[in-house]
């Protein structure tokens, strides 16, 4: 960070970033307002050309902006406006510009000074949320669909659920802005464009009566990996919206699995099962079993899901892959098992409640559970 400019009486104050032409072209593509050759006044001799933006194009859309008028004039190109965007080409007004590098100056008005920018960056980076250095770490993420939106708002406006784990995300049909994080950024959902499916019928064309979504999870899954998020916490964790969920009871429970391949699994359908099933409420992987499904992702996409919901799809994937169960039966209460249901909310040990399909059965829950001393904070 610098002065780079002050031939007019003006103090210019930015960064410059080196890069490639193409790299920056290639976002081009993404907006709306490309520059035009209307758009430049070209002066005449050596003294640069001048091409003049919206005081409010910002970011990559100035660089790529910027960049778009030097190419255009084939020389070294000044991009002012109100708040000031400066772009050199390297080589002079008079040299073409070499196809391997450019010198991008972004720059702001006469006001702000040298100091005032790497303040605002480093108290930027001294933000954090309030689990982020929780032990084991989770990142805990969940489906929404347009039913979920004021549960999944709530929750997030009371730092609940999901949204007390280190780190978190919402996939949804849509872009959504669902509120603004302690460190003053908007959180929005990750759009994917997943698609509609149906209800089963137990034993007449389904292994459940409940969602046929393979197709949708497997696209969600897809997202977790290509995000990387999946690597940088312990513990991944998918949630049902309306599943209420303490996960700070969860990470004492998975303290001795870290580092350690395995899924959770949560319902027995008879007492000596040992195994157990995976129900949706809330599953578990490693960051482990997480890096096993990557590494032959094509064995569990190839398995016959048709007619399954993907919790099932998900524990016989783990199975497959040889990937241990861990049964978190006494901690999580599931009115849709056969003999995981019915625990009161007023249980402080359990991990989970489901289901709680709207905000008033979510909240009411916590706070029974969570007691009078956590609800005053």
């Amino acid at each position: 960070f610098g002065s780079s400019h002050s031939g007019t009486g003006s103090t210019w104050i930015g960064s410059v970033v080196r890069c490639r032409p193409q790299d920056v072209m290639a976002e081009l593509k993404d907006l709306q307002e490309l520059p035009q050759l209307s758009d430049v006044d070209s002066t005449a001799g050596d003294a640069p050309s001048v091409l003049r933006l919206p005081g409010r194009r910002r970011g990559l859309a100035a660089v790529a902006a910027a960049l778009a008028a030097a190419l255009l004039l084939g020389a070294g190109a000044a991009v002012a406006s109100q708040r000031g965007t400066a772009v050199e080409s390297t080589g002079g007004s008079r040299a073409s510009l070499r196809p391997h590098a450019a010198t991008v100056v972004l720059a702001e008005v006469e006001g702000e000074t040298n100091d005032q920018k790497p303040k605002e960056v480093e108290k930027k980076k001294e933000c954090k949320l309030a689990h982020a250095d929780d032990k084991p770490s989770l990142f805990c993420w969940a489906v929404m669909y347009p039913g979920d939106v004021d549960l999944i708002k709530s929750q997030f406006t009371g730092r609940a659920g999901i949204f007390a784990c280190n780190d978190y995300a919402v996939i949804g049909k849509e872009a959504m802005k669902i509120g603004t994080d302690d460190c003053g950024d908007d959180f929005n959902t990750w759009q994917e464009d997943l698609p509609t499916v149906s209800k089963g019928q137990y034993g007449v064309n389904a292994m459940t009566s409940s969602w046929l979504n393979v197709p949708v999870f497997t696209l969600c899954w897809d997202r977790l990996l290509k995000s990387g998020k999946v690597w940088e916490q312990d513990f991944t964790v998918k949630l049902d919206p309306d599943a209420v969920f303490f996960p700070d009871r969860l990470g004492g429970i998975l303290l001795q699995h870290k580092g350690k391949p395995i899924f959770t699994t949560n319902c027995r359908y008879w007492g000596g099962d040992q195994v157990g099933k995976l129900f949706g409420a809330i599953e578990v992987l490693s960051k482990q079993a997480i890096g096993a499904y990557k590494g032959k992702m094509d064995t569990c996409k190839n398995l016959p899901w048709q007619g399954w919901g993907e919790d099932y799809w998900m524990q016989h994937c783990m199975n497959a892959l040889g990937v241990p169960a861990v049964g978190l039966f006494d901690q999580v209460t599931d009115n849709t098992c056969p003999l995981g249901g019915g625990a009161p909310c007023s249980d402080g040990k359990k991990i989970v409640f489901h289901p709680k399909k709207d905000a008033g059965q979510w909240w009411d829950c916590w706070k029974q559970s969570a007691g009078p001393q956590m609800v005053a904070k």
